[in-house]
Order: C-alpha cells, then structure tokens, then sequence
C-alpha cells in the first residue's frame, strides 16, 4: 500500500512531507511517558505486519495494522507510523525517502480517523466488549479502504501513467479490509478480556473487562 519513489511530482511530494510534519507535531503534543511502551509494541507489530504479504489476482497486498494502531495508541499512532514507514524504506526499500511523507498520511489519517470514531463508541458499548470488537474490526476494514481510495486519487491526480496499475491494486485491498477487520477484531476481542488499558480510548473512558 506504498507509494513507491519515482511515481508522485513535486507537490505531491512536498504536500506530503507538510501535511506528515503537522500531524507529527500533533501527535508529539498528545504522547505521554506512558505511552511509549505501547508505541514500541505497536510500531514494531506495524513494521513486522507490513512484511506479510499474500496474493490477489493479479497483485499482492501486504496487513498494515493501521486500524488497530489507531485504536490501542490514539493520536499518537502517527509517530509509530512514521518511523516504521522510514525503517521499511531504509531497510527494504518498502515505499520510498521521497514519499515517506505521503505515505504517513495515507496510513496515518485513516488510523486517526478510526480512533475518532471508535472513542465514542468505547463510551457507549463501556461493557458490551463483543460489541466494541465488532466496531473495531468493522472500523478497521473501512481505514483499508480508505487508505486506498486516498492512494488511487492522489496517483490520479499526480498523473495518468499509473491510474490503471493504481486502480487494480486498490481493488484487490477489498479483499485486505476483511481480512484486516477479523484480525483486529479477535485482538480488540482478547484484548478487553485481559488487558483493556492498552486501548488508548480507556484513558479516556475505563472499559471493563467482562463479557
């Protein structure tokens, strides 16, 4: 789900890298000492999930963890986010230096926008845990569509070359967002059994941990 280098012009690229740098400062706001045990599990879970992936059709899609990421760390879940799209840049060369600014943002805004929704919801549904997980998963799936509709309209925009191969590979994340939203949904589902702190949303609105 990487914008490789090389496809984006010039405003693409610095759009990217302004827009990454604002909701970097966001976040760095929001993180808290306690956070960064959380943020280290996470980001090393996103690293590591973003190397797994498995065939459709004609293409390949790879897990991101970013609707999980945004419910268990909240804002903050950009800077995980970040360093783990520079570490696959750097050492796989998984997207790209020139976009690792677009890239944020394309992982990055579904994840928050997850959480946004997911807040009130963990307010709501405090003790209907199943409930909750089902949310988050169905939540989970939507950031995959999401983060694919934003890539095919931001290659559209950037440019025609790649529409075609654009349009097919955020077809086939269709298939990614169920598989996304089950996952995320047996780990929100085990999570609130036996240890609901590490959702970012308990700080905020205690969950209990029954059902």
């Amino acid at each position: 789900m990487h914008i490789p280098d090389g496809v984006l012009d010039i405003k693409f690229i610095a759009g990217g890298f302004a827009a990454a740098a604002g909701l970097t400062t966001l976040a760095l706001k929001k993180v808290k000492r306690d956070d960064i045990p959380r943020l280290a599990v996470m980001g090393a879970f996103f690293f590591v999930s973003s190397l797994i992936h498995f065939k459709v059709g004609i293409t390949s899609v790879h897990l991101t963890s970013i609707g999980l990421m945004g419910v268990i760390l909240g804002i903050p879940s950009i800077l995980a986010i970040l360093t783990g799209l520079f570490f696959q840049a750097v050492m796989f060369q998984h997207g790209g230096i020139s976009t690792l600014g677009i890239n944020t943002v394309i992982f990055g805004l579904p994840a928050l926008l997850v959480y946004g929704a997911f807040l009130p919801l963990a307010k709501k549904w405090k003790n209907r845990p199943f409930c909750l997980s089902l949310a988050g998963g169905i939540l989970a799936g939507l950031t995959i569509l999401t983060a694919a509709g934003l890539i095919l309209l931001i290659i559209r925009f950037s440019g025609d070359e790649f529409t075609g191969i654009a349009f097919v590979f955020s077809t086939a994340h269709g298939m990614l967002a169920l598989v996304e939203g089950v996952i995320t949904f047996f780990m929100l589902r085990r999570l609130l059994k036996i240890k609901p702190e590490m959702i970012y949303a308990y700080k905020t609105s205690p969950l209990e941990s029954s059902g």
